[in-house]
């Protein structure tokens, strides 16, 4: 058994990465005493996912039941501190890949794969996930991710192990965005008190809170062009305009540079930059009325766009349906709303942009408490899609669809790269695995033998001519109303 580690006389054992993140019974994690733990390392428990939350492992009688732990640090770690073993090409590959298979670690570093692995985790590098015996002892790993905390820095940290980007060099280039703006005079002697020997650090003290140097750059850089539009006389910055300008691209924002950029200046994101809004495809038994202008989805052939927030924030809209349909791809959409009226009569059918996106999520929670079903491809990705929607929902999202004997009659999806596609489409549905439950867990753990997958449009013939009848059994029924002999 491993010791317990403490400061100031807080027992900080089951504490992630160094980062105080307590695992509460709430998320499904607590720390537990399991046998053969190396020194310096915790176990804590692998959440199971049951009607839409993450709960702790246990039996029908309430009994805990672990069949697999996350070993951690066993006290707090610092940021990145990789094993002064390690050297940097083998660091690089650690960095390269969010998840790797044990059998594939062990290919790299052969018999110190273990002790690489518990070294890599004592210092908070990564999570290793091991199977447990039913003595409770430790037995096989099987799997590890990169935690939270080098997951973030990984970016910046292979640059610099490449030599992409000298240090001092890329501090000198910020400090010249920074110069000519007096916001930002107080971060610039923040980074010019960095020591000139260190690597890509975030400055102590920055106001915008970023740990990862690529977080801090962003935040700086989108800070200096959105004052310096502003004293042009913009009163509207938009977000793809600021990223285009800071960032080298409209698309390269993430949500940790939104919050260090809302932090660096001081007003909520939502408030310093404008987000043009996003068309809603649906179709369905909804109407959207603005003055005299209406839009209605009932009767829009095949679908209608409507913006998803001012769907929710202008006007005056009715959805009368009994429950929506979050359907992946755009040509299923297409399919689902040309074929089936009998569906979209009584559903509100919506196209979900092949992932989760804040407006389609912000739209279901708005409709709620309308059943939400989802048919999405039979993959990992899918799979992490209705897993994801449920989690932002805080409900469950029921797939549909999406069952194991549908996948294995196939066909499978050709790849582009079989071998890394296969090896990382196993790895998330094993992940997934343990947050999901039912039809979707069986799934991912056949995903997770083989790591295949198949595209929904191979299922038109197979699913859409029962799709009406099985979306019917999510429908919430009105209860009764008593009758005489209860009302006596």
């Amino acid at each position: 058994m491993n010791d317990h580690c403490s400061y100031g006389g807080k027992d900080l054992v089951g504490q992630h990465m160094g980062q105080g993140m307590l695992f509460g019974e709430a998320y499904g994690r607590i720390s537990i005493g399991v046998g053969g733990l190396p020194a310096g390392v915790s176990a804590i428990t692998v959440p199971v996912r049951r009607s839409g939350e993450d709960r702790l492992p246990r039996d029908r009688r309430g009994r805990l039941r672990v069949h697999a732990v996350d070993l951690v640090p066993g006290c707090p770690a610092d940021l990145f501190e990789p094993p002064s073993v390690l050297s940097s090409a083998d660091l690089l590959w650690v960095l390269a890949a969010e998840r790797r298979a044990w059998r594939t670690v062990v290919g790299r570093f052969r018999e110190d794969a273990l002790q690489v692995a518990t070294d890599l985790v004592r210092c908070g590098g990564v999570v290793l996930r091991c199977e447990v015996d039913e003595w409770v002892a430790l037995g096989a790993p099987t799997r590890w991710r990169l935690s939270q905390a080098w997951s973030l820095q990984a970016e910046d940290r292979i640059a610099e192990l490449r030599g992409a980007r000298e240090p001092r060099r890329a501090r000198a280039e910020l400090m010249e965005v920074m110069e000519p703006l007096k916001q930002l005079s107080a971060e610039r002697k923040l980074l010019a008190a960095v020591d000139p020997a260190a690597g890509l650090v975030v400055p102590a003290g920055s106001r915008t809170a970023a740990k990862a140097w690529s977080v801090y750059e962003a935040a700086i850089r989108a800070g200096a062009s959105w004052w310096s539009l502003r004293a042009q006389g913009e009163e509207e910055v938009t977000l793809k305009q600021l990223a285009a300008l800071a960032l080298g691209g409209s698309k390269r924002w993430t949500a940790q540079q939104q919050a260090a950029f809302a932090n660096l200046v001081g007003s909520e994101f939502e408030k310093a930059v404008h987000e043009e809004d996003t068309a809603l495809r649906v179709k369905g038994p909804l109407s959207w009325h603005v003055g005299s202008v209406a839009a209605d989805a009932a009767v829009a052939q095949p679908w209608v766009g409507l913006p998803a927030n001012s769907l929710r924030l202008i006007g005056n809209a009715v959805c009368d349906a009994v429950g929506v349909l979050v359907v992946e791809n755009s040509d299923t959409f297409g399919v689902v709303c040309r074929r089936l009226p009998e569906l979209t009569s009584r559903w509100l059918c919506v196209w979900g942009s092949g992932y989760a996106t804040d407006q389609l999520v912000a739209v279901l929670d708005w409709l709620s408490p309308l059943p939400v079903a989802a048919w999405c491809d039979l993959d990992a990705d899918g799979i992490a899609i209705v897993d994801n929607l449920s989690r932002r929902l805080g409900r469950p999202v029921h797939a549909v669809g999406m069952r194991v004997d549908e996948w294995q009659a196939g066909p499978y999806r050709q790849r582009q790269k079989p071998e890394e596609d296969r090896e990382r489409d196993r790895l998330l549905a094993a992940e997934l695995a343990e947050r999901v439950d039912g039809d979707l867990r069986e799934l991912a753990l056949a995903i997770a033998a083989s790591g295949e997958s198949r595209e929904q449009e191979t299922q038109y013939i197979s699913v859409l001519p029962g799709l009406p009848s099985v979306l019917e059994q999510f429908v919430q029924r009105p209860l009764p109303r008593p009758g005489p002999e209860a009302a006596r």
